[in-house]
């Protein structure tokens, strides 16, 4: 994951956002609403290389937990309406990398939202600083994500902060708001993009039925001691499909199926949903993975080879796959308005050994983000995650 330059919220920090601060001090008291027995549910939508959770509540309360880049927003948007979504009781925003929060903006200017929690923490990008501006403008205020800050306690159910533990970090993932969910006898973790360091930090029972796997997977999150104190009987991981990480790596699959949890994901399960009753938890797919094997490789003989990302506005880009000998590749880079009409986009055909590969320039009118690139061959596609700086 690509690491973005880290700066406390400080004054200096709001002139370059250009709003007031959104952030305030959380309450004294965890907030409290009837409760009423009922059942959990999890949905951990599909939004390719990135993460967004949305949890009911058995009291009747909702939960958002990122939202994926800002193109997979309508994804997570279109989840939410079919659901008959109209009010989003918390929001969370776990760090400021743009495949968790960038398609909060959208989705806070598309519902009612109560509270919203997010660390302490920032970056330069814009996407931040317009999330930050949205927030402001819809008169609402961001709660301080951290161990200790309790968001819901009542008899059955608790949602707690059990990290960031530190105040100061020298990668952005380890800011990541971890949120620990407990429900009677079950209980769910949401890491985030936390890595090792917050994980040796955590102090709390981390012991779950259900763990949402920290950083898509990566080794850099997931440490034996970790997944041996966990010992789920689920291991999510949100992951996209063909993705240019290679997450998941195979290592952090055998080591959660060591601890004998059953590992779902979404490039091969899609949209993945739990449901609890308090005593038992049961998760599946919506998408058939039984023909895919627990590796990086997806049934669309598309593999990335490279990709120019970052990539500065006006500026060359190139990205090169293998696939399927001879054969003819669509590519369209999907901009915010609208598929990108660059010369070098033009249809190709891969060679014998089915090499294929695209140079395009990034316009300079492009705006700073992260944009899908998509490649189908007619049957099968992937997406990739390019990103464009200044």
């Amino acid at each position: 994951m690509k690491k973005i330059r880290i700066i406390f919220l400080t004054c200096l920090c709001l002139l370059v956002v250009g709003c007031s601060s959104p952030f305030v001090e959380n309450d004294d008291e965890a907030s409290i609403s009837t409760f009423s027995s009922g059942t959990l549910r999890v949905n951990y939508i599909d939004v390719g290389q990135g993460d967004s959770i949305f949890i009911q509540l058995p009291n009747n309360e909702t939960m958002l937990i990122d939202a994926g880049e800002a193109y997979k927003s309508d994804n997570v948007i279109n989840y939410l309406n079919n659901l008959g979504i109209t009010k989003i009781d918390y929001v969370i925003g776990t760090h400021p990398h743009t495949d968790h929060i960038g398609g909060l903006e959208e989705v806070i200017n598309t519902f009612d939202i109560g509270s919203i929690y997010m660390p302490r923490a920032s970056s330069t990008s814009k996407t931040y600083e317009d999330l930050l501006t949205t927030i402001s403008s819809k008169g609402l205020k961001v709660k301080t994500a951290k161990s200790g800050v309790v968001v819901l306690d009542e008899d059955n159910l608790k949602l707690e902060f059990i990290a960031p533990n530190s105040d100061s970090y020298s990668e952005l993932n380890n800011y990541s708001a971890v949120l620990k969910l407990t429900y009677l006898d079950n209980t769910f973790l949401f890491m985030g993009d936390a890595e090792t360091l917050s994980e040796e930090e955590i102090t709390s029972e981390i012991k779950a039925d259900v763990i949402k796997v920290g950083h898509h997977g990566s080794d850099s999150s997931s440490s034996l001691e970790f997944v041996k104190k966990v010992s789920p009987e689920y291991a999510i991981i949100m992951v996209g499909e063909g993705n240019s990480y290679n997450h998941p790596y195979q290592s952090i699959i055998d080591r959660y199926e060591s601890v004998g949890a059953k590992v779902l994901r979404t490039d091969l399960d899609g949209n993945i949903i739990c449901d609890c009753d308090g005593s038992t938890v049961t998760c599946d797919g919506d998408k058939d993975s039984s023909s895919n094997s627990n590796s990086n490789n997806s049934t669309s003989n598309i593999s990335l080879v490279s990709l120019t990302s970052p990539v500065s506005r006006g500026n060359n880009a190139t990205i090169s796959i293998k696939g399927l000998p001879n054969t003819t590749y669509d590519i369209d880079v999907m901009y915010s308005s609208g598929a990108s009409k660059a010369s070098g986009l033009e249809d190709k055909t891969s060679d014998s050994e089915g090499n294929v590969s695209w140079t395009f320039k990034v316009s300079s009118n492009v705006k700073v983000g992260t944009y899908e690139v998509k490649i189908t061959d007619g049957e099968n596609s992937v997406s990739y995650s390019l990103e464009v700086i200044q």
